[in-house]
C-alpha cells in the first residue's frame, strides 16, 4: 500500500502569526504596604480587599479636598471678571432717572455679593492647596525616614547573618571535637577494662 502525501495549504506553512490587534492586557503590578493593624487583621483571616476598602473609606473621610491649581486659577479669573463688571456698573451710574439708579444700585449690590463669595471660595481653595503642599512635604520626609530605616535594618540583617554563619561554623567545630573526645574516651575505657 502506497503512502499518500498530505497537502498543506500555504496559509498554514511558514512562521506562526499572532495577529496585529493590540492585546489591551493590564500588565501593571499593584503593591500594598499594610500597617501592623492591617497585617494582624489579615493574619486573623480577614480578606485583603475588605481591609483595604474599609481603610480607604476612612482615609477618604479624613482627607481634606485637594484641588488642582488650574481650578484655583479659574476661580481667581472669575473673581477678577466680576470685580471688573462691578466697577463698570458703578462707573455707568448716572443721575438721570431714579428707577435706573435704584436698578443699578441693586445690580452693584448683587455684583459685590458675588465678588465676596468668589473671594471666600478663592481663600478656601488657597487653604486646601497649602494643606495639600504641606501633606506632600510631610509624606516626603516620612518616606526619607522610612528609606533610612530600611537601610539600617538591611545592614543589621547582614550583620546578624554573618554572626549566624560564624556561630554555625563554631558549632560544627565543637561537634567534631566532642565526637573525637567521645571516641578517645571509649577507646581509653576499653583499654582500662580489657587491657591493651
Amino acid at each position: 500500500m502506497m503512502s499518500r502525501f498530505t497537502n498543506v495549504s500555504s496559509y498554514r506553512s511558514g512562521p506562526p502569526r499572532f495577529g496585529s490587534r493590540p492585546h489591551n492586557i493590564d500588565t501593571s503590578v499593584k503593591t500594598y504596604q499594610l500597617t501592623p493593624e492591617q497585617l494582624e487583621r489579615y493574619k486573623n483571616g480577614e480578606k485583603l480587599d475588605d481591609i483595604l476598602k474599609e481603610d480607604e473609606g476612612m482615609e477618604q473621610e479624613k482627607k481634606p479636598k485637594v484641588i488642582a491649581y488650574a481650578k484655583y486659577e479659574e476661580v481667581v479669573a472669575e473673581r477678577d471678571e466680576l470685580k471688573k463688571q462691578l466697577e463698570e456698573l458703578q462707573a455707568n451710574i448716572a443721575p438721570e432717572d431714579d428707577n435706573d439708579i435704584e436698578w443699578l444700585k441693586r445690580e452693584a449690590i448683587h455684583a459685590h455679593k458675588l465678588v465676596t463669595e468668589k473671594e471666600q471660595e478663592v481663600e478656601q481653595l488657597r487653604e486646601l492647596f497649602e494643606t495639600a503642599m504641606a501633606d506632600k512635604e510631610r509624606l516626603h520626609k516620612e518616606n526619607l525616614l522610612l528609606e533610612n530605616q530600611v537601610q539600617r535594618l538591611k545592614e543589621a540583617n547582614d550583620e546578624l547573618t554573618a554572626k549566624n554563619e560564624r556561630y554555625f561554623a563554631d558549632l560544627m567545630r565543637l561537634e567534631q571535637e566532642v565526637k573525637g573526645s567521645r571516641l578517645y574516651a571509649l577507646q581509653k575505657l576499653h583499654i582500662d577494662v580489657y587491657g591493651a
